[in-house]
């Protein structure tokens, strides 16, 4: 009985030219983080599992993946990269002076549900901008993940942009149990809708909580949703909240991204994680979401150094499908025969023509006579 050598659920192999589509998009996103000044930082595959554990706080065992070590302590393939880079800044760069411009391309391991459709092994390109708080820091990285969405020339990119303050705000005064939060949370960033309704029903909460919750999933789309949202505000945080986004989309709009970007009010995933704006990226043709991030002023803390931050992460496999057909463009080539007699004289020709730029396959056959056959061909690559 034959075996079937498979790869393991969630993963998958490169082949023919998608192993350079992958190279020349990643080299192409770090030229962009390059030219932004961010400086390349490189954290190891394996983590332990309780520095994972302590930044994110409300991890789950059964979504990473775990070994242990030669001492019995638990290890986990790293499901993230901001954790390891907070971790880098707050043991080696105490002393630095801020900010901090780190970037990175690295592969990350989660495990996500069965038959769900997503991966668990892909790899992430993404940058942290650390030590700085104002509103200009989170213009800058909002800017630089439409610079780099931008790379994908002839597909409509989307920015959708956030801000968990305006959930916690209005959560912050009721009585919720954690868990009642996070399920709350959980349901209106899914916009799971008659859920939610159903959730309401069961909280402690006034009608007029109720009523605010429940048209949250759908304060989204362009500036106008900003407008009707101070409708909803019944506090000043709240109201302070939707100002500090006008802020942001006037600037934008200014600088010539107005188009690229939309909002959603009820963006409110991994609430013990962000602090400020969220946003995700979306990409034509791509079902998936390609870039998302946000500002987490209290994470680096959690390691013994308090600095803010904001950043994002653009899953690179996700673009790889759309990339093909803009990638595979033909280049000339040859294919050089040769036999014993004309091994020598091949090679040369394959060098010289080689330095000229093409792309050249040797092919020996023992049954050829005389020189070099030097065919003309077009090669994807």
């Amino acid at each position: 009985m034959s075996k079937k050598y498979i790869t393991p659920e969630g993963t998958r192999d490169l082949v023919l030219g998608e192993c350079k589509i992958k190279r020349n998009l990643q080299n192409k996103i770090e030229n962009v983080l390059d030219k932004w000044g961010y400086n390349e930082v490189v954290t190891p595959t394996i983590e332990f599992y309780e520095t994972f554990n302590s930044g994110f706080q409300n991890l789950r065992e059964e979504d990473v993946y775990k070994f242990f070590d030669n001492k019995g302590r638990i290890l986990v393939l790293r499901p993230d990269m901001t954790i390891p880079i907070a971790r880098v800044v707050a043991t080696k760069f105490k002393d630095v002076a801020d900010p901090i411009r780190f970037r990175y391309s690295a592969d990350v391991f989660r495990v996500n549900q069965s038959l769900g459709g997503k991966k668990n092994e892909y790899t992430d390109c993404g940058v942290e901008l650390i030590g700085v708080k104002d509103s200009s820091s989170d213009l800058e990285i909002l800017v630089t993940a439409l610079d780099v969405l931008k790379i994908l020339e002839e597909s409509e990119i989307k920015l959708e942009i956030g801000n968990i303050n305006f959930f916690n705000s209005a959560v912050k005064n009721l009585n919720l149990q954690e868990e009642e939060r996070l399920k709350l949370a959980q349901l209106i960033d899914k916009k799971s809708l008659k859920e939610l309704e159903d959730f309401l029903a069961q909280l402690k909460v006034t009608e007029d909580y109720k009523e605010f919750f429940t048209k949250l999933p759908w304060l989204f789309g362009g500036r106008e949703v900003l407008e009707k949202a101070k409708e909803y505000s019944f506090n000043d945080e709240l109201k302070e909240s939707i100002e500090y986004l006008e802020k942001l989309a006037s600037t934008l709009d200014e600088l010539g991204y107005g188009d690229c970007i939309s909002f959603d009010l009820g963006m409110v995933q991994r609430l013990n994680y962000y602090t400020g704006i969220t946003f995700r990226g979306y990409v034509e043709g791509v079902g998936a979401i390609a870039l998302s991030g946000g500002r987490y002023d209290n994470l680096i803390a959690l390691f013994g150094e308090d600095r803010p931050a904001v950043g994002f992460s653009i899953n690179l496999d996700s673009l790889l499908d759309i990339m093909k057909d803009k990638n595979m463009n033909i280049k000339e080539s040859y294919k050089l025969y040769y036999g014993n007699e004309s091994m020598v004289e091949a090679f040369k020709q394959g060098e010289m023509l080689r330095q000229e730029g093409y792309v050249v396959e040797m092919i020996f056959d023992e049954t050829l006579i005389g020189g070099v056959k030097k065919e003309k061909v077009g090669k994807k690559i």
